[in-house]
């Protein structure tokens, strides 16, 4: 080979390798209508993308939805513009993303808490159970009173995991602590939640972990009239009454958004249907309202049951009925 010909070959390998090492990768992010300002799973996801933005070159764009008609046409939007991994926040967008997947089966898309069986759809799911388990281990080590209760919205069957992993986490703890299980029938029925919660308090229940939806005010108010303790799985929460939430049970997403973008630098992304847990490191404390609000020899006995769950010695029952 001539000295001319390498080269030429050496200056276009060059050139290759700078076009490829500015290339970015187009990321959107489309909020339910909780927004960005929620404190809740819209504002991590956003501040998770920027995170991950420092180790990866992404163009990042985000849009806000106020009414839940606004979703088709925010997800619509980066995909008319060739995005190349649109996120979509929770159930409610799951209809929403679907109809954009099939619209636009060139572009991936990813949703955050639903499912969506598209070719071109990830779908990031949790077990529940096992983020419940560890609010029925705080539970158990926290009450004063050996009974506590659970509150759920509707008696669908991913709320039912709830109350199964929680059972399960307060009966390794102390098989004599009592628990109650209760549902609203509702995820939107405030004053259903403050009778029923009102109604366990006056059973001797003086913490309550609940998974209700918008109806979760009504157990807020009762907490904060009856000074009783709660544990919950929304972040947001806590401003309402941050003497009374323990902590929270909380997705992690810098580690799950990290996940997915580095899978599709590595050329290893498949849409798929995933499900996390806690062999995943998927569910953390809230950290500050944690180390406020409960003890560090509680802190560490939640890692233990944690660890001894992790090695098998633990199961998640597989149903209270």
């Amino acid at each position: 080979m001539s000295y001319k010909k390498l080269s030429i070959i050496l200056l276009l390998l060059l050139i290759f390798s700078f076009s490829a090492s500015a290339q970015y990768l187009e990321v959107a992010l489309v909020s339910d209508i909780g927004g960005f300002e929620d404190n809740s799973y819209n504002e991590q996801l956003r501040e998770s993308l920027n995170n991950v933005n420092q180790n990866f070159n992404l163009k990042l764009e985000f849009r806000e939805s106020e009414l839940m008609t606004d979703y088709q046409e925010n997800i619509n939007h980066f995909a008319e513009n060739n995005f190349d991994l649109i996120w979509g926040t929770g159930f409610t967008m799951e209809q929403a993303v679907k109809e954009a997947a099939q619209m636009y089966p060139e572009i991936n898309f990813v949703i955050f808490d639903g499912i969506v069986e598209e070719e071109n759809v990830m779908s990031l799911t949790f077990r529940e159970e096992e983020a419940a388990f560890l609010a029925g281990i705080i539970a158990a080590l926290k009450t004063e009173s050996s009974t506590v209760a659970f509150i759920g919205g509707r008696e669908t069957e991913k709320i039912r995991n709830f109350e199964r992993g929680f059972n399960t986490g307060v009966e390794v703890v102390n098989s004599e602590i009592e628990v109650i299980n209760r549902y609203l029938g509702s995820f939107n029925d405030f004053s259903t939640a403050k009778e029923i919660s009102g109604e366990l308090v006056s059973q001797n229940v003086d913490l309550i972990f609940y998974a209700a939806g918008a109806a979760s005010k009504g157990i807020i108010d009762t907490a904060l009239e009856q000074n009783i303790n709660l544990i919950s799985l929304d972040a947001g929460d806590i401003d309402l009454a941050p003497n009374n939430i323990l902590t929270v049970i909380q997705k992690n997403t810098d580690y799950l958004v990290e996940q997915v973008i580095e899978s599709y630098y590595n050329d290893n992304y498949v849409n798929e249907i995933k499900e996390y847990g806690l062999v995943d490191n998927a569910f953390l404390l809230e950290e500050n309202q944690a180390e406020d609000r409960l003890s560090q020899e509680i802190l560490n006995k939640v890692e233990e049951y944690k660890q001894q769950f992790l090695a098998g010695e633990i199961e998640i029952r597989q149903s209270n009925q």
